[in-house]
């Protein structure tokens, strides 16, 4: 970890943390990995929890969770860490803190669709694959699910 300490925020909805987490979006998932546009950004902005983790005051890394109330579930998305902070357990960080949030708010389980390169960063969070690969936006990913 950099010297400068992470400090997460969260937001329901959209506004200031989410037009971050959104920054950091285009330039994770859209500049590097040429995920288009119209697959980025969709309608569920405004329904989910942005995490967005800043060192000093600029915002590096983000996820954002929306909720299953019918399952008591949370589904994490969009976890992403601008290229040049990665490698500083930023990204662990904020998902360390969504499942503190989900194990104060009783959620039954954590679930994510997590790209191949990332599962054994999941994994080490306690994640387990289930079912099969799938492509999303050109990207093979799998599905994964942590036990409250």
């Amino acid at each position: 970890m950099n010297n400068t300490e992470l400090i997460i925020s969260k937001q329901y909805g959209t506004g200031q943390l989410s037009d971050w987490a959104l920054e950091i979006r285009r330039q994770v998932f859209i500049n590097e990995q040429n995920v288009p546009l119209d697959l980025e950004i969709d309608d569920l902005d405004d329904k989910t929890t942005h995490y967005v983790g800043f060192r000093g005051d600029q915002p590096i890394t983000t996820a954002r969770v929306l909720v299953n109330e019918e399952e008591n579930s949370w589904h994490i998305q969009r976890v992403a860490t601008l290229a040049n902070e990665r490698g500083h357990g930023y990204a662990h960080k904020i998902m360390q803190t969504i499942i503190e949030d989900a194990e104060i708010a009783g959620v039954k389980h954590l679930e994510l669709g997590a790209q191949l390169t990332a599962q054994a960063f999941y994994e080490k969070l306690g994640f387990r694959t289930f079912g099969t690969t799938f492509m999303d936006a050109g990207i093979e990913h799998i599905n994964m699910i942590h036990e409250i």
